[in-house]
C-alpha cells in the first residue's frame, strides 16, 4: 500500500518543494535558495573570520589608557586638590592663633614690665613678688615656646571628604556587598560611655590638677587634691594644667570630702595666678578681691566677676558627695557651673578684656581635709 509523504515547502520560495533541509536552521529549501542560504553563511563565516582577525591585531597592540585609569586619575587630582586646600586652611588658622598668642604675650609683658619699673624705682618688693614675677616669666617663656592652646587634631569623628578607592574584582565585589547588607552585631556600651561620646566640645582634653599655692597634695595621677592646713596663708589654691581659647569643654568634679567653709570653682586668665597680697578682706565673711581675670563661685551662692564678689541670697549648696561640672565655652565667652544633685546651673559671661585667652581652671579648698577629683 503506497504511503503519501507531504514535504515541506521552501523556506524562502514557498512555492517550489525543498529537497533538502539544513542541519542547523531545520529549514527546508528548495535547490536554487539552498545554495544561495550556504552562500550567506559563508559570508557570515567571513564576517567571523574578520571581527577575529581584528580582535587578535588589537590585541598585540600595547595597551590604550583604560577609563578606569582616567577616573582614577581625576580622583587623585581632586582628592589632591582638598588636602591642600585642607593645608592651606590650616597654616592660615595656625598664623591666626600664634598671632593672636602673640599679642596676649606682648600685652602681658608690657603689664609685666611696668610692674617692674615701677617696684623696682620705689624699691617695694620681697621675696614673694620675686617668686611671683619669675613664675609669669616661665610662663610667657613656655606660651612663646610652645603654645599651650594650640593642638592639631585628626577628624577622625567626622566624615572625611576624601573617599579612599581600591580595584577589585566580581567576586570581591560581591561579598563585600554582602558584608554591607548583613546586619551587624550589635555593640553594648554603658550609658555614661556613650554620653560622654556625644558631648558638644571640639576635642576631648584630659584635665588633671598641677600647680599649688599653699598647702595640699595631689594624688592618683594628680587627678584627687586634698587640703592638708587651713588658714589665711595657706588655704590652697590650685589650677588645672590646660589652657582653654576654642570650644566647649566639660571638666566634672566629685567633692569627695568638704569642710565647714565653702568650695571656689572658677577660671582665671592663663598667664596669672590668684594673687595672696593682692587680697583684701571687704568683711567678716571671708569675702574678698582678687585679680580682675578672675571669675567663678563660692559654692553657688556667691559669684566672682572680674575679681570682685556678687553676693547672692542663696544659701550654701554644696556638700560631701555632691558633683558638679564646669563647663567652659570659650565660643560663647561664658562659664557656667551645674550641680547635679540638685539640677541648678549658674552662668557668667566672661569679659575678655579683663579676662584674656587663654583660660585655666582653678578652684580652691578651705578646711583642712577637703578633698576634690576630677572625674574622667
Amino acid at each position: 500500500m503506497a504511503t503519501n509523504t507531504a514535504k515541506k515547502p521552501c523556506a524562502k520560495c514557498s512555492k517550489g518543494s525543498g529537497v533538502t533541509t539544513c542541519d542547523g536552521c531545520q529549514q527546508s529549501f528548495c535547490t536554487k535558495h539552498f545554495v544561495e542560504h550556504r552562500h550567506e553563511l559563508s559570508q557570515q563565516m567571513t564576517n567571523i573570520n574578520q571581527e577575529h582577525d581584528l580582535f587578535r591585531r588589537d590585541l598585540s597592540k600595547e595597551s590604550s589608557k583604560h577609563s578606569f585609569l582616567n577616573r582614577i586619575d581625576i580622583w587623585e587630582r581632586e582628592s589632591i586638590n582638598k588636602i591642600q586646600a585642607a593645608a592651606e586652611t590650616a597654616r592660615t588658622d595656625l598664623q591666626q592663633l600664634l598671632d593672636r598668642t602673640k599679642n596676649d604675650l606682648k600685652t602681658s609683658i608690657e603689664k609685666l614690665t611696668n610692674e617692674l619699673n615701677s617696684c623696682q624705682q620705689s624699691d617695694d618688693f620681697t621675696e614673694n613678688d620675686l617668686k611671683r614675677w619669675n613664675e609669669q616669666l616661665k610662663e610667657l617663656r613656655k606660651n612663646l615656646d610652645i603654645p599651650s592652646t594650640i593642638f592639631i587634631v585628626n577628624d577622625d569623628d567626622m566624615k572625611s571628604s576624601i573617599h579612599l578607592i581600591r580595584i577589585c574584582n566580581k567576586q570581591q565585589k560581591q561579598q563585600q556587598q554582602q558584608q554591607i547588607q548583613r546586619p551587624s552585631t550589635p555593640v553594648i556600651r554603658t550609658v555614661e560611655h556613650r554620653i560622654h561620646n556625644i558631648k558638644d566640645s571640639l576635642c576631648v582634653i584630659n584635665e588633671k590638677f598641677g600647680d599649688i599655692d599653699g598647702k595640699a597634695i595631689l594624688s592618683e595621677d594628680n587627678l584627687v587634691v586634698t587640703c592638708c592646713l587651713a588658714s589665711i596663708l595657706t588655704q590652697p589654691i590650685i589650677y588645672g594644667i590646660n589652657r582653654y581659647s576654642n570650644g566647649k569643654h566639660h571638666i566634672r568634679f566629685r567633692i569627695e570630702k568638704m569642710g565647714d567653709l565653702r568650695l571656689f570653682f572658677g577660671i582665671i586668665r592663663s598667664l596669672e595666678n590668684i594673687s595672696r597680697s593682692g587680697q583684701t578682706q571687704t568683711n567678716n565673711n571671708n569675702n574678698y578681691n582678687y585679680n580682675n581675670s578672675l571669675y567663678g563661685w563660692w559654692d553657688l551662692n556667691e559669684a566672682i566677676i572680674n575679681g570682685k564678689v556678687q553676693t547672692t541670697k542663696y544659701r550654701n549648696i554644696l556638700s560631701t558627695g555632691d558633683e558638679l561640672t564646669l563647663i567652659l565655652d570659650c565660643d560663647n565667652k561664658q562659664i557656667q557651673l551645674q550641680h547635679h544633685r540638685t539640677k541648678r546651673l549658674a552662668q557668667l559671661l566672661i569679659d575678655l578684656n579683663k579676662c584674656p585667652f587663654p583660660w585655666k581652671i582653678v578652684i580652691r579648698l578651705q578646711s583642712a581635709g577637703d578633698c576634690v577629683r576630677i572625674l574622667q
